[in-house]
Parts: structure tokens; C-alpha cells; sequence
């Protein structure tokens, strides 16, 4: 698949910034969680979250960086596979998208 449907993309686009928000709001409560054990052991902590948030940027860049027509399905693969985007999200892609991103990800 070269590109996805012109509805397709301008659902992405549509999607983008909510979607973002809650990727954004995920590595939050993954912060704040090591943060709030940090007690007596400062610096693992901080290396916990320097961990953390490399993790967390590599999967926020497969998932928004860079998009066009041509590279969203595997936006949209990324967005699935780290639970960001929900079935029901997924289920407003035409039935083409659908399929690809299932068969992406081996369901």
C-alpha cells in the first residue's frame, strides 16, 4: 500500500492532536508514578526516568513524526500498537486501513 484513502489521512490529521495529547498524558502518569517513589534513592529514580522518557520519545516519534499520506499507516500502526488509539478510532478508517493495520500487527 503506497498511500491510504484521502479520508484516511484527513482523519489522521483530524486525530492528530487529541491523540498526541493522550500519548503525551500517558508518559505523564508514568513520571509522576517514579517520581513519587524517588524517596532515599534520588538518582535511581532519576535514571528511571531518563530511561523512561527515551522509551517514550522513540514510541512518540513512530507515532507523529514526519507524517504524509504515504508513511500514516504505519502512524497508525505505531498509535495501535502502544494503545493510543482506540478500536473504536480505528473503526472510523475505511475497511482497506482497517485491514492493513490488523494484518501489521498479526490479529
Amino acid at each position: 500500500m503506497s498511500s491510504v484513502p484521502e479520508t484516511d489521512w484527513k482523519l489522521f490529521r483530524k486525530l492528530q492532536a487529541s491523540l498526541l495529547a493522550k500519548a503525551c498524558e500517558s508518559v505523564f502518569m508514568k513520571v509522576e508514578e517514579i517520581a513519587g517513589k524517588r524517596a532515599d534513592d534520588e538518582h535511581q529514580s532519576y535514571l528511571n526516568l531518563y530511561d523512561l522518557i527515551k522509551i517514550e520519545d522513540a514510541k512518540i516519534a513512530k507515532m507523529f513524526n514526519n507524517p504524509t499520506r504515504n508513511s500514516v499507516i504505519f502512524k497508525i500502526a505505531a498509535l495501535k500498537r502502544f494503545d493510543v488509539l482506540t478500536d473504536e478510532q480505528l473503526q472510523q478508517f475505511s475497511d482497506e486501513t482497517q485491514t492493513t493495520i490488523y494484518r501489521m500487527l498479526g490479529e
